[in-house]
């Protein structure tokens, strides 16, 4: 049996643990003609280009080529900042992005200021399969208009925050996504969606963190405080049609504040309390040492987490044991826990069992676990 007799989905089958290797599979293209449709498309699938693979000229061929450009599902490009890269190959960036209509994944780490090459299409033209987005753009009119053609978005990852203006994400843009990375700026604008896992990066602001009206408080906030932290309430979230408030099923989080850290942490806790990981970098400024008030604080609001299982702030971590149960109540529960903070003040542990009324005390050998005072709030 030839090659040209199997069904071109087996040639395909044989081909695709090759994607990746374009010189492989540009070998096998030339190899032979039965091959060669399959080589090609497989070839085309996958493409990372940038200035040090020395495969930039791939983005004029794909612009002058779409019966190449229409096999590519995942593109990604870098630009060096320090290079001098003209507008025209721009342009053709832009033709190449417009002839790929079936992408899955697209990365455009380039000039902050050519947000211009996303692909502009007529009214009922999409992307139907995009589920990742990774740029290097604010958030401007050409970003905006290009998410409103990608509604199966799941993953956005942006490095610049959003212009200075009124721009801003409709309700209706990227109603599916669940992962979220760049400026906490954005934070506002995605309230609506089902997120699962947000990484900020810039400074949050405790107005950047969602809230609605009539949310439980967490512990017992000073006078206030809700004026003070949430000056944008809003009574539910954009899109949500219904009696309670449209919350994201957060799981992941991690950001860094300049805020006061406890303040962020109930805000966050109110915003998204089905938190299992949270990181938290703060560098606010402590005019003074924190003292237990504040640390127990904090415990309380983790605390009120029931699924967060990892917390570390400004990279300690914090242990969760089980909480002791009260003696003097009979509905002691064994999911209940409790937070320990980083070592604060020294408290005696009764580590040592009742000494033989002979020993000698200087002679009494302690395990290095044993010689441990028990650091905790």
């Amino acid at each position: 049996m030839s090659l040209s007799s199997l069904p071109a989905e087996l040639i395909d089958a044989i081909c695709e643990p090759l994607v990746g290797e374009a010189a492989t599979l540009a070998s096998l293209a030339r190899s032979c003609i039965a091959v060669h449709p399959s080589a090609t498309r497989m070839l085309y699938r996958v493409l990372s280009v940038s200035a040090f693979a020395r495969n930039l000229p791939v983005v004029c061929t794909l612009a002058a080529r779409p019966d190449l450009a229409q096999h590519v599902r995942e593109f990604s490009i870098t630009l060096d900042e320090s290079g001098t890269v003209l507008r025209a190959f721009y342009a053709q960036l832009q033709n190449a992005l417009r002839l790929m209509p079936q992408l899955a994944s697209l990365e455009l780490l380039v000039d902050s200021g050519a947000s211009w090459v996303l692909p502009t299409f007529s009214d009922s033209a999409v992307l139907p399969r995009l589920e990742h987005l990774s740029c290097s753009f604010p958030l401007d009119t050409h970003v905006s208009d290009f998410l409103a053609r990608a509604p199966a978005l799941h993953s956005l990852h942006m490095l610049e925050p959003a212009l200075p203006s009124t721009q801003t994400l409709p309700a209706t843009h990227v109603p599916l996504l669940k992962s979220y990375t760049g400026p906490a700026s954005l934070l506002p604008m995605l309230s609506s969606r089902p997120l699962t896992t947000i990484h900020l990066c810039g400074d949050l602001r405790i107005e950047d963190i969602p809230h609605s009206v009539g949310a439980p408080e967490v512990g017992e906030p000073e006078a206030g405080s809700e004026s003070k932290f949430y000056p944008n309430l809003v009574p539910r979230n954009p899109g949500y049609d219904g009696d309670k408030p449209a919350r994201a099923n957060v799981q992941v989080l991690s950001a860094m504040t300049s805020a006061p850290p406890a303040p962020v942490l109930e805000a966050l806790a109110l915003a998204y309390p089905e938190l299992v990981c949270l990181r938290l970098m703060t560098t606010y400024a402590f005019w003074e040492t924190p003292d237990i008030t504040l640390y127990t604080r904090i415990a309380s609001t983790l605390a009120s987490l029931r699924d967060l299982a990892v917390f570390e702030l400004s990279g300690m971590h914090w242990e969760a044991r089980p909480k002791a149960a009260d003696p003097l109540s009979s509905k002691a529960s064994s999911t209940e826990k409790e937070w320990v903070s980083p070592p604060v003040t020294p408290r005696a542990v009764d580590f040592l069992a009742e000494p033989e009324a002979n020993a000698d005390p200087q002679n009494l050998e302690l395990g290095f676990g044993e010689a441990f005072l028990d650091w905790s709030y």
